[in-house]
C-alpha cells in the first residue's frame, strides 16, 4: 500500500487525472503527451500511467 500525502496542487492534479483518462481512452501515449504539454513533471506522469495501482482512488 502506498503512503498517501495530501495534495498540495489541486491544479496539478486536475491535469494529472485528465491525463489518466485520456490515457484510458486513446492509450497511453496520448495520455502522456498530454501531461508534458501541460508541465506534469516526467517522473509523475511516468509513475501514473505505468503504475495504475500506485495512484491515489485507485480501483
Amino acid at each position: 500500500m502506498a503512503l498517501m500525502i495530501p495534495r498540495s496542487n489541486h491544479g496539478l492534479a486536475a491535469i494529472v487525472d485528465q491525463g489518466i483518462i485520456i490515457a484510458e481512452q486513446f492509450g497511453l501515449g496520448m495520455g502522456g503527451r498530454f501531461m508534458r504539454k501541460h508541465n506534469v513533471p516526467l517522473d509523475i506522469a511516468l509513475r501514473v500511467l505505468a503504475s495504475p495501482s500506485q495512484r491515489r482512488n485507485y480501483k
